[in-house]
């Protein structure tokens, strides 16, 4: 592991809510019928943005995450049971050829480009035959990217990764054709480059990024 993970609990312990209330991201929600089983992995599940629809739609959920108040949050707003596990998503072993979907929504681009790629091998590896994958990272049309390069705090490294100095964290961009590359041996259900307006918490901004579902 490189770095630090990134710690969200100070954002979480100021609100009730960080983000909207859970809502299915349309992403997965047109390809649901796709799946084969109803065992989902969420690697970096937060308060449970999207899996906590899909608990309540009869999908088995297990949400991993370094935030043990996002955890919390998350049990608090789901009215069905979720397996929550309080981990750095790079300590954490999956289970092989047991899940139908895994997903990491947002979250891989909080790490050492390095790590993320061991992370997505890993789970290329371990999903089931036929099973569909979701992955959404920052693209290189992310705003804060140019924020970071113009930033003494941030160091340049290659490969779109940076260093924040302050604390010893790392992120990490991407391109449409990497993702597509990284994915090569599987066949590509949907994959979107978008630059679009967030609303879902702070004042409105724009993020680029890259959204992409295989199967194996």
């Amino acid at each position: 592991m490189i770095g630090n993970p990134i710690n969200f609990d100070k954002k979480y312990f100021s609100k009730n809510r960080l983000w909207n209330k859970p809502n299915l991201d349309i992403h997965i929600k047109r390809y649901l019928k796709l799946l084969k089983g109803k065992n989902v992995l969420d690697l970096g599940i937060g308060e449970g943005h999207n899996s906590i629809v899909l608990s309540e739609l009869g999908y088995h959920v297990i949400g991993v995450d370094y935030s043990k108040k996002a955890l919390e949050i998350c049990k608090n707003n789901c009215s069905n049971s979720i397996d929550l596990i309080q981990s750095d998503i790079r300590d954490y072993t999956i289970q092989a050829n047991k899940y139908d979907l895994i997903m990491s929504r947002n979250t891989l681009h909080f790490l050492h480009k390095k790590d993320a790629l061991h992370i997505i091998d890993d789970i290329k590896l371990k999903l089931k035959e036929n099973g569909l994958v979701y992955i959404s990272v920052f693209s290189t049309d992310e705003p804060t990217l140019q924020f970071k390069r113009n930033h003494s705090d941030f160091k340049t490294l290659e490969n779109n990764v940076f260093l924040r100095l302050s604390n010893n964290t790392y992120s990490s961009y991407f391109s449409k054709n990497e993702i597509l590359k990284i994915f090569s041996d599987f066949t590509t259900i949907s994959i979107i480059d978008e630059y679009s307006l967030d609303i879902e918490h702070g004042k409105p901004h724009y993020h680029g990024l890259i959204k992409y579902i295989g199967k194996k």
